[in-house]
């Protein structure tokens, strides 16, 4: 087995060995299990000398001494049969109950470290990629610990203890059936490592196969309304097609080495059979050790076969393992400093300062060393063309990536100096799709507070315009309407006012908006833009919009630069701040402001 095999099997022993006590219950359960075969054994070679005795020509008495014995050990079997289930039941349910916890945690450990990376990390992976890890990924992480507490331990301790019996009564029969043994299982074990490559494959091909089926049930309405359906059921098909080729490589592989077992069992075994023929024959091997060998031999290969198949089984299921441990193993590139300090609500500005920005080290800066200043107190708006960073600049300031030069600082303070749990606390963000959970509306709008009452719930739906619209949901539940998949069965309108009755109830005092009225019709705009005002007074704003009439009030407005200018080319300037000022110093200027609202007026 490879080192990097050892090393995923050693993380699941050590996650496992908290239950220690629970796994020294299993394995006296399997080693119970182990003795009452060798104990089996151990009675059938009397009678098998008396038989042997018998058939050379012995007396009556021998005989009767024979069926005794054979009464005696049944008697004594149907005596300790209670014994041997309860080994068998202790061994079987403390493994599975050590498998099963240790996953319980597993899961919470991969989800609490997954929530807690930088937001780089989430873009990196596709939706499909990461829900497989969660789920199909995750359940064969289950079947590799029942495996190696399951019959991965009670084969080898069954082995063993059949071993020890035939040692016990004559250490030359024992060297024979391992010298039998141990070639069989150096013959296969390499076969069955072609498993653990194929399925590395086959994993990564079934993450596309989920991303893709999870785009094509997200984008559902854009495929009917774009009459594609057959065309992605097609895209879908060859997708499936390549999963199914990768399940069938490693169907294969396990196949062959299931059909070189049977081959090798049965090789092994004739020539076994041959050579014990030749020493009976010639008196070097007596009639008791004949039969205890064959009896030995048969239950220690067909153990040697299920381990094989467990053991295939695992190869197949670590690639599962290894892709859990990289999200585990993955650290996130926003960490609080050793000596971080509580972050305290801002008293006099945010500044941005000569701040550049690239979300990989191989792609072109986003933000290119834009400074500005955003007042307590105040509202500031970010406009320019697509592609000019306003949604990146908006996701530096609490801290959700950290810069690549120059430095944001809340009164003088490097945001990289405060706690990031302090920092977050002061932030409240309204987007253009803002997402709810698939609960109840009471519940998304305290998601921000779970310890809010629900008085203040009820007010802060008020302050947001939206609490008659809940009261008069279909169903006639209120606020314990559930929203649906995302907000599905809300309006547009409705799930823009459910998350800003969330930003009031959270009361911070920096509230962030991107673009949060571009996706409405007039009336939702006009019920929302009602809701923001209320919102915004008497906070520090920053608002990133397109419509320029929803910034046009804003005590301080930075246009930063786009992919494009104004005759469709590259814009090298992009991602720099080229102008600032209020609403009428920029029209004034006549600079790229000016052409904005002069063509959003020609388009209205």
């Amino acid at each position: 087995m490879a080192a990097g095999d050892m090393r995923l099997i050693g993380e699941v022993i050590r996650r496992g060995w908290p239950h220690k006590w629970k796994i020294a219950l299993s394995l006296v359960g399997h080693a119970v299990t182990g003795a009452m075969l060798a104990y089996l054994l151990a009675q059938l070679a009397p009678f098998i000398k008396y038989l042997g005795t018998s058939m050379a020509g012995g007396s009556v008495e021998v005989a009767n001494a024979a069926t005794d014995n054979l009464t005696t050990l049944g008697l004594n079997l149907i005596a300790l049969a209670p014994l041997a289930a309860a080994g068998a039941f202790i061994g079987w349910l403390m493994g599975q109950w050590v498998a099963n916890r240790t996953m319980e945690k597993l899961r919470s450990d991969v989800l609490g470290h997954l929530v807690h990376l930088d937001l780089s990390y989430h873009h990196s992976l596709s939706r499909g990629d990461m829900l497989t890890r969660l789920t199909t990924d995750l359940n064969s992480t289950l079947s590799i610990m029942q495996l190696l507490y399951g019959k991965l331990t009670r084969i080898p301790l069954e082995t063993i203890g059949i071993l020890s019996f035939v040692t016990y009564y004559d250490w030359r029969l024992s060297l024979g059936l391992v010298s039998i043994l141990c070639p069989l299982a150096l013959f296969l074990f390499p076969l069955i490592r072609r498993t653990r490559t194929r399925s590395h494959r086959a994993r990564e091909t079934l993450a596309a196969n989920f991303s893709v089926l999870e785009q094509i049930t997200a984008g559902i309405k854009v495929i009917k309304a774009m009459g594609s359906a057959e065309r992605e059921a097609l895209r879908y098909a060859s997708h499936n097609r390549t999963l199914f080729n990768d399940n069938l490589r490693v169907a294969r592989a396990r196949a062959q080495s299931d059909a070189l077992t049977s081959a090798a069992i049965f090789g092994i075994v004739g020539m076994a059979l041959i050579g014990a023929g030749w020493l009976f024959a010639r008196d070097f091997l007596h009639p008791e050790l004949l039969f205890l060998g064959v009896g030995a031999l048969a239950r220690m290969i067909t153990s040697t076969r299920d381990f094989v198949r467990s053991f295939g089984d695992l190869q197949e299921h670590l690639p599962a393992l290894a892709r859990v441990k990289m999200v585990l193993d993955q650290q996130s590139a926003i960490q609080d400093k050793a000596n971080a300090l509580p972050c305290p609500a801002p008293k006099q500005a945010i500044i941005l300062d000569h701040v550049s920005f690239r979300y990989q080290p191989n792609l072109e800066f986003v933000l290119r060393n834009v400074s500005l200043t955003v007042p307590v107190g105040k509202t500031v708006a970010l406009v320019g063309q697509s592609g000019a960073g306003k949604s990146t600049l908006l996701d530096l300031l609490p801290r959700f990536h950290d810069v690549n030069d120059g430095k944001i600082t809340i009164d003088g303070v490097d945001l990289r100096d405060f706690q990031l749990e302090s920092l977050s606390h002061h932030f409240a963000i309204v987007q253009q799709d803002s997402f709810l959970f698939n609960d109840t509306v009471y519940a998304n709008i305290s998601y921000g507070r779970p310890e809010a009452t629900r008085a203040e719930i009820e007010q802060a739906a008020t302050r947001a315009h939206i609490h008659e619209a809940i009261l008069a949901l279909d169903g006639g539940l209120g606020y314990e309407t559930n929203v649906g998949d995302r907000g599905s069965r809300l309006s547009g309108g409705q799930r823009q006012r459910v998350a800003i009755a969330r930003a009031f109830l959270r009361d911070a005092p920096i509230l962030l908006m991107d673009e949060p009225t571009s996706a409405l019709d007039a009336d939702s705009e006009r019920h929302v833009q009602e809701a923001l005002a209320a919102l915004m007074r008497g906070r520090t704003v920053v608002v990133v919009a397109h419509r320029l009439a929803t910034v046009q009030h804003a005590d301080i407005i930075y246009v930063l630069a786009g992919a494009r200018n104004r005759d469709g080319h590259d814009d090298p300037r992009r991602g720099t701040v080229i102008e600032s000022g209020s609403h009428s110093e920029l029209i004034a200027q006549g600079g790229e402001y000016a052409e904005l609202v002069r063509l959003q007026q020609l388009g209205s």
